[in-house]
């Protein structure tokens, strides 16, 4: 039996509210990145992302309860892709080199596809580097509010899990010598982000370079007297 015509304008309806509950989201996660790229996420107001999305304020707080909500989100969305390109490079590897140097490539590449993420990580870094390392409670509150379990800084930590069990796995397999795994992984994050703040800010620095870079440091360490990186 065809739906009756009330029905079908119901659905009309309730798809149209959904797309406007999602143009709405992106709006202010949109006007959110702006904002913390050009005022600084410590600097910027609320007022500032609600007048750069030109919503009103009751419209920010149906989506968002603060501006740590807004930027908990893109962290969430943003550690989510960086998993998942990463974990999927490492897990293509074949040999230690490519194990490093292609998961570096793609974690660089996220960033350098996406110029404004870039430049939000780099305008921020002090703020960044709290949400990776848990520096501080407000740096947890921020990774915390974007993720719908409210396990604190669950989304960025999942990248270090992800890291350990990547590595244990490569040493059990006999990619690499038995070495302290959890010291591994803090070095190859904290080394891995200090590259990406400084690429957003050297025209010299792209991702191959930079993978290339890490790879070889991890692999056969500092280049020798008359080699070049």
């Amino acid at each position: 039996m065809w739906p009756m015509p009330e029905a079908v304008d119901s659905e009309k309806s309730g798809g149209v509210r959904e797309a406007r509950k999602a143009a709405n989201k992106a709006a202010i996660l949109g006007a959110g990145r702006k904002v913390f790229i050009e005022t600084g996420y410590e600097a910027c107001t609320i007022r500032d992302i609600v007048r750069e999305s030109g919503l009103s304020p009751g419209t920010f707080y149906n989506y968002f309860e603060s501006k740590e909500a807004v930027l908990g989100e893109l962290v969430q969305d943003l550690a989510d892709l960086v998993r998942s390109r990463v974990r999927e490079a490492r897990a293509a590897a074949r040999d230690p080199r490519s194990f490093m140097e292609d998961a570096y490539r793609a974690y660089f590449d996220v960033f350098a596809s996406d110029s404004a993420t870039l430049q939000m990580v780099a305008r921020n870094q002090n703020i960044f580097r709290g949400v990776v390392f848990g520096a501080d409670q407000g740096a947890l509150e921020i990774a915390s509010s974007g993720d719908a379990s409210g396990d604190s800084n669950r989304p960025v930590r999942g990248i270090f899990e992800d890291l350990e069990a990547d590595l244990s796995l490569a040493i059990r397999y006999g990619l690499f010598p038995e070495f302290p795994v959890e010291l591994a992984t803090y070095a190859m994050v904290g080394a891995g982000f200090e590259l990406l703040v400084r690429m957003a800010n050297h025209d010299d620095l792209d991702p191959e370079r930079a993978a290339k870079f890490m790879a070889g440091l991890l692999i056969g360490g500092l280049p020798a007297t008359g080699e070049k990186s």
